[in-house]
């Protein structure tokens, strides 16, 4: 006699202990290809002359994962709190650039900043 499964229908808690669901997956995929975007523009803009804001990079890239925070978290998705303290850092950079220092290049430290969220989110599995 064949053993009869109590239920097909997909709990959301064993979704959690099994893994992402693929929309949350996608949503993570979408958040790291905007970081990415955002720093080639930047660096395509600085190659070919095209001035930009020293704050145009952070402010985006604050922009993009304190969004994709707030969309995952509205969804009651899990975000990783690298991609909240991520977005401050920006934040930060931001406003040191508008109100302190408005030569004060952060490319770097934002290609440093995406970097490490990116890489957090592979290792932990969570963006």
């Amino acid at each position: 006699m064949a053993r009869r499964r109590s239920s097909r229908r997909k709990s959301t808690s064993s979704n959690r202990a099994r893994g992402k669901s693929y929309r949350e997956a996608r949503i993570e995929l979408m958040t790291w290809a905007g970081l990415v975007m955002i720093f080639a523009i930047g660096a395509l803009g600085r190659e070919n002359n095209i001035s930009m804001p020293n704050w145009f990079v952070p402010f985006a890239g604050a922009v993009v994962l304190l969004g994709s925070g707030f969309y995952q978290y509205s969804s009651r998705y899990r975000v990783s709190p690298i991609t909240w303290l991520g977005g401050l850092v920006l934040v930060l950079f931001v406003l040191y650039s508008w109100y302190v220092d408005t030569n004060q290049p952060f490319v770097g430290a934002s290609l440093i900043v995406f970097f490490l969220v990116i890489l957090f989110g592979v290792v932990t599995g969570d963006t």
